[in-house]
């Protein structure tokens, strides 16, 4: 009989812990820990484990080298910007994670849209303060879009926004196919033109501020911006300036520079904010979970 292996389940919160999952534990005999709260994995002995189900904590090299036994880290979701990923190489950690959660992330990008566009948050303010100050505005079939990050969730997001009937997207990427409603430019271009932006780019070395001031300087003026991709690809501080500029009319994140987020942007009017979200659907959480316990299962 092999030797009783151990995991940590740090994905908060973790919806598939069911009787299913303990018993196909059990039999695989691999005991777990299962992080209650994110802000207790800085405490965690991870020395002690040979398997991580991981969610966006950070794996340094510093926190790496105290996991001695560790075999494997599978993440739930698509980003393992966190992971020291040569460091791992070094100690031949296997880094994994799992497929995108396109649907739902495209539902929140869309949402956020529509509430940016239409004014949801100042109009819900104004009444909350008892003003009555109804806010007409443009619809979202009739402003270009700008889709910066022409991935699954890119393409995806052109096409439901085609469905609904907006008749300009603009896209910086090599041009794949024709379409009518879709332009292939450059990021430069694309800021110029598009009244609404949605960021959906991998962050690495090249799109860490990605934008910036001087991308700011060029958008085009009363731009709404979405963020639901990685925090450190837009800099924070130029949206401030844009927002002070009236360069950008609203700004909508679900990602933060560093997380949990507590900063100064919290204080800034039409800036609104979700706590890293946009794949919390049970069905994109469960999908997501249940392929990460199979990533970590063949490779431990």
């Amino acid at each position: 009989m092999k030797n009783k292996r151990k995991i940590l389940i740090t994905a908060v919160p973790f919806i598939s812990l069911n009787t299913n999952l303990k018993k196909l534990l059990k039999k695989k005999n691999i005991s777990f820990d299962l992080l209650k709260k994110v802000n207790d994995f800085k405490k965690l002995d991870l020395s002690k484990y040979d398997g991580i189900i991981a969610g966006v904590e950070k794996y340094d090299k510093k926190t790496l080298k105290k996991a001695k036994r560790l075999k494997v880290i599978s993440r739930v979701g698509i980003g393992i910007d966190s992971i020291d990923q040569i460091f791992c190489k070094e100690k031949k950690i296997k880094v994994l994670k799992t497929n995108s959660p396109n649907v739902a992330v495209v539902e929140f990008i869309i949402g956020s849209m529509i509430f940016l566009i239409r004014q949801f948050g100042p109009m819900y303010i104004n009444l909350k303060n008892k003003k009555w100050k109804p806010i007409i505005s443009k619809s979202l079939t009739d402003m270009t879009v700008g889709i910066l990050g022409y991935g699954k969730i890119g393409k995806l997001l052109s096409k439901k926004l085609i469905s609904l009937g907006v008749k300009k997207i603009l896209v910086n990427d090599i041009k794949k196919f024709r379409n009518r409603r879709i332009i292939f430019c450059t990021k430069n271009y694309l800021l110029k033109n598009s009244e609404l932006l949605s960021i959906n780019l991998e962050l690495n070395k090249k799109t860490e501020n990605f934008i910036s001031f001087k991308q700011v300087e060029i958008m085009r003026k009363g731009i709404f911006i979405i963020n639901s991709s990685r925090g450190k690809i837009l800099n924070e501080k130029s949206l401030v300036y844009g927002l002070k500029k009236k360069i950008i009319r609203g700004v909508f994140l679900d990602v933060f520079s560093n997380e949990p987020y507590k900063g100064d942007l919290l204080k800034i009017k039409n800036i609104f904010f979700t706590p890293h979200i946009s794949s919390f659907t049970f069905s994109a959480r469960r999908k997501m979970e249940n392929e990460a316990i199979k990533n970590l299962m063949i490779n431990l």
